[in-house]
Formats: structure tokens, C-alpha cells, sequence
């Protein structure tokens, strides 16, 4: 959709047509110069019409290989979905958002290292990117988010700090940016910064299952069996299905 609003765009600007397609053949082509002449106008139409055609029939099989490694993701299925990513790619290296999905699926593996070297490659990417061609994944706040996730799998608090930061002022009211800096605190031993992140997280989102998970491990590490139990089985109720299940249900056998 937002190449077709550049398209109009683009024709409005240079030939002064108000609508780029319509049932009507009778335009009215204009310029500042004056009347147009209407075999240009259409000539420039038909290219971008052929490139549009061209477009929309080769990335099918791409976009199959990005379709399945999504529905893969979605399952919790991330060693699947990152082959598929992988393959994706091979065929479109420049598929920003697919760059960035593969960086999830390694993260969720605990691939921290080559996961940082796959979203510093989709943060260059959409900076360089215009507003035309920047894809909508991943956004600012999604990318500052994931850079934070592998930097702390890696240990690097003050970098991933910096991304938290960034995260926050991106949109102060995302409940994961307070998910995050919980997890923050709470690698480092740091527990009541953590459980005060972690109730602002889910005084934004109470269905957000992480802000369940990590307060249920920032009170189990504090000593507070019963809101650790009572967080925990939040989350299970939230995300049964989850990879951290397991071990929050290990925990609840141990607290009750």
C-alpha cells in the first residue's frame, strides 16, 4: 500500500493526475508548463505499471519461505523457522523484516552473539532505508528492544541499557520496554528494581505473560514464595504453551 500512495503521489506531482487509476480513460494531464503531452504521461504509467506486475510475481516463492518460518515462530518451533528464514533470504538478502525475524529465532535459542549481528544489520539497513521503502518491521521500538534482549543474553549491561533507553523514549507505554528493564535488574541480582520494572509492565499490559514470568522469578530469588507462586501460575494461564513453561512449573513444584 505504500508504494501504490507513492505512485499517485509521483503522478500527481509530475503530470497532475488526481487519480492514477480510474474507470475514466478522460484525464486531464497538466504541468506547470502547461498541457502535457498525454503519450509521455501514459508511457511513464506503463513502466511502473510492468515494474508493479513484475513485483508482485516474484517474491511468491519468497514470500512462502517467510510465511512458513513465521507460522514455525509462532509455534515455538525456532530452529525450523530459522532454516526457513535462512532460505528466505538466500533469495532476498535485503528482506529486512525477514533478517529480523531470523534474528528473533536465534535469540530464542540462545544464540545472543549471532542474534546482535543479525539486528545491528536490520537497524543499518532501516536507517538507511527512506520513508517510501523503510518497511513497518521492525520499528524502532522493536529493534531497540531485540538489540537489549541479545545484549543482556551476552552480559553487556550498559549497551543494552542504552537500548532500554532508547526503547522508552520510542513509546514510554510499551509494557516489554519495562519487561525488559525488569530483566535488566534481575540478571544482576538487583530483585526490588526489578519487581517495581516488572508491576509497571503489567500495569500497562496484564495479559503481557512475561512481566508474569520474570516477577515470578524476581520474587522466588527475593524469598516471597506466594507472590512468586501467584505470578507464576499467571503466566502458565497466559502462555502454557511457552518455552520457559517448564521451568516456571518446576519452580511451582518446589514453592507449593
Amino acid at each position: 500500500m505504500r508504494f501504490w500512495g507513492f505512485l499517485v503521489q509521483k503522478l500527481k506531482m509530475d503530470y497532475g493526475i488526481d487519480r492514477a487509476f480510474t474507470t475514466s480513460y478522460r484525464w486531464k494531464v497538466t504541468s506547470k508548463g502547461g498541457t502535457m503531452n498525454k503519450r509521455r504521461a501514459c508511457c511513464h504509467i506503463l513502466a511502473v505499471l510492468v515494474v508493479c506486475s513484475l513485483v508482485a510475481v516474484i517474491p511468491q516463492g519468497i514470500l512462502a519461505q517467510s510465511k512458513a518460518g513465521l507460522e514455525l515462530f509462532n509455534s515455538w518451533k525456532f530452529q525450523e523457522a530459522e532454516k526457513a528464514f535462512r532460505e528466505a533470504l538466500k533469495a532476498d538478502p535485503k528482506d529486512t523484516p525477514t533478517s529480523f525475524y531470523l534474528g528473533l529465532s536465534l535469540l530464542l535459542q540462545g544464540k545472543n552473539s549471532d542474534a546482535l549481528d543479525v539486528f545491528l544489520k536490520a537497524k543499518s539497513s532501516q536507517d538507511r532505508a527512506d520513508q517510501w521503502t523503510r518497511p513497518a518491521i521492525p520499528s524502532e521500538l522493536q529493534i531497540q528492544l531485540a538489540l537489549a534482549r541479545a545484549r543482556l543474553g551476552l552480559k553487556q549491561y550498559a549497551e543494552a541499557w542504552k537500548n532500554l533507553e532508547s526503547a522508552r523514549i520510542e513509546d514510554g507505554k510499551s509494557s516489554d520496554v519495562y519487561v525488559y528493564r525488569g530483566v535488566y535488574y534481575l540478571q544482576q541480582g538487583k530483585n526490588p528494581e526489578a519487581i517495581k520494572e516488572l508491576q509497571k509492565a503489567i500495569s500497562l499490559d496484564k495479559k503481557n505473560p512475561y512481566a508474569y514470568y520474570y516477577q515470578g522469578l524476581a520474587y522466588y530469588h527475593s524469598s516471597e514464595a506466594q507472590k512468586a507462586i501467584d505470578a507464576l501460575k499467571m503466566f502458565l494461564s497466559l502462555a502454557p504453551d511457552a518455552p520457559e513453561a517448564r521451568e516456571a512449573q518446576q519452580i511451582l513444584n518446589k514453592l507449593c
